[in-house]
């Protein structure tokens, strides 16, 4: 498979239990997951319907699909844009990023760039 030269790249990590510090316990390591990931046109949190960090009835439109491997490791080739990421689950398109413009999970690529963007799925993680 060819390397994309423009678009997305990262890992989806799963964090989970207790992660607050504390003298004597070293934080949990994330782990690794394959899951799959929807790229949406950058998507603001009135655009779509939200139970905690699951969302639905989007109303922007998904322009990509890929899936993490078992590494955890994505990429996926886009044009230059603006965008949402969401990872696929069972109680709806999960994401738990915004920025201070009500924007969900975005990231922009920019041309000729491979822009890293980790998820952390921490819905079941105490901080």
């Amino acid at each position: 498979m060819k390397k994309p030269k423009q678009g997305i790249c990262g890992y989806v990590l799963l964090k989970q239990g207790n992660q607050m510090p504390s003298p004597g316990r070293a934080p949990s390591v994330s782990q690794p997951v394959k899951r799959e990931i929807a790229i949406y046109n950058l998507t603001n949190v009135n655009e779509a319907k939200s139970n905690g960090a699951y969302f639905t009835g989007i109303k922007t439109v998904c322009v990509a699909k890929t899936s993490s491997n078992a590494k955890g490791y994505f990429e996926v080739n886009l044009p230059a844009g603006q965008y949402s990421v969401f990872v696929v689950e069972k109680a709806g398109l999960y994401a738990n990023s915004f920025n201070g413009k009500g924007s969900i999970n975005a990231v922009e690529v920019l041309p000729d760039s491979l822009v890293r963007k980790d998820i952390y799925i921490s819905n079941k993680a105490v901080f």
